[in-house]
């Protein structure tokens, strides 16, 4: 909508989840680094934590293209209102089994723990990655646990890698905290990450010149405190205003402006963060 006012070939700021636009921070560097680390030294479980928007889905997105290079094998799956059954339903699709409709939870489980052998019979690491652990049914923390030490008894080819909301893991320390190797953090991005971060996705959609001042940039990171959702949902907004006023460069008042509109909230003490628009 936007894109051709202000000199893009695509909306930068509107493809949250894809990985062309995953834009690599220092504290997004060293998560990968870190979760990679975990991969080559066939270690067992990797936790994944942060708040609300910080980019845990779309770094558990790129690590599986960089295992995937690797010649790994990778499993991923979004717990996201899930129960056990759908869990292993859902884990047996991203296996390749093409599990029916009608698939009892005994046999998805029996036919999940034989392909897990047979990698392991052709000496095939495998990675299973799981999101949206603290928003799955809590039946499936069991069998996560069930799963993980089933791998961990056959031959230590299997890594298992979490993402979890940090608010929730008081809730979910019992188990993870016995079963996780590692615990990687993702933060929000400080002011001149968040530049960074703006200039680097407006350069990916073909900008060649600061579309946002300084100031405006000040105000992004002072509206979102940083949050990389919230600050794709304000440059977005704040795009379609200036094109809207037939501006040339969207500053700190416009961004004042469109901010009005919005509701955020940004708890620091439980990392929470909660974007409304007013209707």
């Amino acid at each position: 909508m936007y894109e051709s006012y202000w000199g893009l070939s695509a909306s930068p700021f509107n493809n949250r989840l894809s990985t062309r636009w995953f834009h690599e921070s220092g504290v997004h560097e060293e998560a990968l680094a870190r979760l990679f680390y975990l991969v080559e030294q066939k270690r067992g479980f990797g936790l994944l934590s942060g708040g609300d928007g910080v980019g845990k889905t779309l770094t558990l997105k790129v690590l599986c293209e960089q295992v995937k290079r690797s010649q790994r094998h990778v499993a991923f799956t979004n717990l996201l209102g899930l129960d056990a059954h759908e869990m292993l339903w859902n884990l047996s699709l991203s296996l390749g089994l093409a599990p029916s409709e009608s698939e009892s939870r005994w046999n998805l489980w029996r036919r999940i723990t034989d392909q897990m052998q047979s990698l392991q019979l052709t000496q095939m690491q495998t990675i299973f990655v799981f999101d949206h652990l603290e928003r799955a049914d809590t039946t499936c923390m069991s069998l996560l646990e069930r799963l993980f030490c089933t791998a961990q008894d056959a031959s230590g080819l299997s890594t298992f890698i979490t993402a979890v909301r940090t608010k929730e893991l008081p809730r979910l320390s019992g188990i993870l905290s016995e079963l996780s190797d590692l615990r990687v953090e993702l933060h929000a991005l400080q002011l001149d990450e968040t530049h960074e971060f703006i200039s680097d996705l407006l350069t990916q959609a073909g900008s060649d010149r600061e579309i946002f001042t300084n100031d405006a940039t000040l105000q992004i990171h002072s509206h979102t405190q940083g949050c990389p959702r919230l600050i794709n949902r304000l440059c977005e907004l704040s795009m379609i205003a200036g094109m809207a006023a037939d501006k040339d460069r969207i500053d700190g008042a416009l961004v004042n402006a469109v901010s009005s509109s919005l509701v955020t909230k940004f708890d620091r003490s439980r990392e929470i963060v909660e974007y409304h628009e007013v209707i």
